[in-house]
C-alpha cells in the first residue's frame, strides 16, 4: 500500500489495544500495515549503556524505552474500520 493510499486509524503506545484492534481488522478482512518504532535511536543506547558501566548500573536504570504502535489502513476501508474499532 503506497503512503498517499492509506491512512493511520491508530498510533499508541498500548500493546494490548495495538492486538485487539490488529484482530478486529484481520477477522473483518480489513488489509492493513503495521509500524513499531522505539523511542531511542543508537546514539541514545549508546549513552545509556556508557552511563550504566560508569555509574555500576544496571542498563534499565538509565533507559526508558518506548514502542509506538501504527496501524494504516487503506483510504477507501477508513470508515468502515474505525466504525469497527471504535
Amino acid at each position: 500500500m503506497l503512503f498517499f493510499q492509506r491512512k493511520r486509524l491508530f498510533l499508541d503506545t498500548n500493546a494490548m489495544e495495538f492486538a485487539r484492534i490488529k484482530d478486529i481488522l484481520a477477522q473483518n478482512g480489513i488489509k492493513y500495515e503495521v509500524k513499531t518504532t522505539v523511542s531511542e535511536n543508537a546514539m541514545t543506547r549508546k549513552f545509556n549503556s556508557a552511563a550504566a558501566a560508569h555509574f555500576r548500573q544496571s542498563y534499565s536504570n538509565f533507559t526508558t524505552q518506548v514502542y509506538l504502535y501504527h496501524i494504516y489502513v487503506k483510504k477507501s476501508d477508513y470508515e468502515k474500520a474505525r466504525a469497527l474499532v471504535y
